[in-house]
């Protein structure tokens, strides 16, 4: 059956109208493809090249290789700038390998920026990080890639994007918003502090006691010692420590080893104490190992482990790792029944 007539005019029109609606109808779905700003990231992201410049690391980072061999969680990030007159964009992704241990997507995408271009470019080039997801949620890096985008990015600066499969809709923040500085924990009279005055006495000593140890090769600041106090009512106490292969063992995640160790899960506070008469730096890192063990509290109905920081002259800081480590998660949030299982047939009532 012909179905465009009998007369070639006619038949000529009817493939013109048909070329049109398929080119019309190709375009509507290469549109509806296309990535967006969510309505309240249109305020950080004005400049139209930035904005494209994310899209296109999206679209890199949807194809992004990994390796979740564990938990199947795939993180794929990519950022994109000008180099040399041309867009480069460059991706990354995570890795998992026993014991468990991994590569995270972050400091996966940083490191390639930097093996490729040089240092001076991811400091100064990099203006983003964009993750490709199903479904974005409030999530933010842990804490050792906080500190890895501290030290190599203008992080000060740095936007991270995260790009929605399921409607191509793109959120960005500020990396800035996950970071809080010491300076930024308030200042408490001793009094305040939830702590008998006889016990807060005894963990800064503790904490003093434990900086003199602990191994500084390479250290040449930031050497810090902690002290907790478990709910069981024994203390803990570790110093940081370094190595050749800079695999820095910190003093929170050092102490709470110990306690593990002990099958004592439970502490009620923390104790840093740096150089004398100064405020103590707490990594990223470390807080993270905090805000886990914190979840563990949460976990039995406990209130949160305090965090206090002393300068050694009677003045302190009192935060918690939930403050501390903004937009955090921890095992608690990924697996609640089994963490919850865990406590039950491990911790011990003293």
């Amino acid at each position: 059956m012909n179905i465009f007539g009998k007369k070639p005019g006619a038949r000529i029109l009817l493939l013109a109208a048909m070329v049109v609606l398929a080119g019309w109808w190709s375009l509507r779905a290469d549109t509806s493809l296309k990535w967006k700003l969510s309505k309240d990231s249109e305020s950080l992201v004005t400049d139209a090249k930035l904005r494209d410049e994310i899209f296109d690391a999206l679209d890199a980072a949807e194809k992004a290789g990994t390796d979740p061999r564990i938990t199947h969680f795939n993180v794929r990030v990519a950022t994109a700038f000008e180099k040399d007159g041309k867009e480069r964009v460059v991706t990354g992704g995570n890795v998992e390998y026993e014991v468990p241990e991994g590569i995270h997507g972050e400091t996966s995408v940083l490191n390639h920026v930097t093996a490729l271009y040089g240092a001076d470019t991811t400091r100064n080039h990099v203006r983003f990080l964009a993750f490709f997801a199903q479904q974005c949620g409030g999530g933010a890096s842990c804490g050792d890639c906080r500190d890895y985008q501290m030290a190599t990015t203008d992080y000060e600066h740095l936007l991270v994007a995260c790009g929605q499969a399921s409607d191509r809709t793109v959120k960005v923040s500020r990396f800035a918003d996950q970071i809080v500085c010491e300076r930024n924990f308030p200042e408490v009279d001793s009094a305040k502090i939830p702590l008998p005055a006889e016990e807060l006495r005894r963990l800064v000593r503790s904490a003093e006691e434990a900086r003199r140890g602990g191994v500084t090769l390479f250290t040449r600041e930031r050497h810090i010692g902690a002290a907790a106090l478990s709910f069981a009512g024994k203390t803990y106490r570790a110093a940081g420590a370094d190595d050749a292969a800079f695999h820095y063992r910190y003093p929170i995640g050092g102490l709470l080893q110990q306690a593990m160790t002990e099958r004592d899960y439970f502490l009620r506070a923390i104790v840093i104490r740096g150089e004398n008469g100064e405020w103590p730096i707490v990594n990223y890192r470390d807080r993270q190992y905090g805000y886990e063990a914190s979840s563990f509290n949460h976990a039995a109905g406990k209130p949160p482990i305090v965090l206090i920081l002393s300068n050694g002259r009677g003045q302190f800081r009192m935060t918690t790792f939930e403050s501390a480590l903004p937009s955090a998660f921890s095992t608690a949030d990924f697996m609640p029944e089994a963490l919850k299982t865990f406590l039950a047939t491990h911790a011990t009532d003293r």
